[in-house]
């Protein structure tokens, strides 16, 4: 068996429904109807625990998708002879995913409150990196995550709602 050997429909839907499930149970915990496994991190809103279980949740169904349109690995989109809504929904899935990911680097740039930073490298460790090089790098990285949700949602609006050369293209 090769170790590239790209996964199959029903492989991929089995991976996309874990993923959804995880998401799930983080989302579920977050609004409440579960309970906490543990404690939460000091300070951390219920609402961060949501954008990382909705993160995962859509992940899931993202795959999921393309396990059920039979999308193979091997390509970055939807067959053009997938259906419309399928489309729609692998773009929106995509978008919210960018904005869960963005929600959570603004709120540790720019939310109130003290924050603790970390980091290691090779032979290098420091447990306390200063809050200012932290939040500046976790701005930066939200700032790059929000340029991006804009890029997806340009691509996804000409994709659906038609530039000439794109759905000319099938791209």
């Amino acid at each position: 068996m090769s170790a590239n050997k790209l996964a199959g429909p029903r492989e991929t839907i089995v991976i996309g429904a874990i993923a959804a499930a995880v998401g799930l149970y983080f989302v579920l915990v977050s609004v409440g109807v579960l309970p906490e496994p543990g404690k939460r991190a000091p300070g951390a809103p219920s609402w961060i625990v949501f954008c990382a279980g909705l993160a995962f949740l859509l992940g899931g169904l993202s795959v999921l998708v393309r396990g059920v349109t039979g999308t193979p690995d091997s390509q970055t989109e939807l067959s053009p002879a997938t259906p419309v809504w399928a489309h729609a929904l692998y773009h929106l899935v995509g978008i919210a995913i960018g904005v869960s990911f963005a929600a959570v680097g603004t709120w540790i740039a720019f939310g109130g409150g003290p924050r603790q930073f970390s980091f290691s490298m090779s032979f290098f460790e420091t447990r306390n990196a200063g809050e200012m090089i932290g939040r500046t790098a976790f701005g930066i990285g939200a700032l790059i995550c929000w340029l991006y949700v804009a890029a997806l949602t340009a691509r996804a609006a000409r994709k659906l709602f038609g530039s000439s050369k794109e759905t000319a293209s099938g791209r």
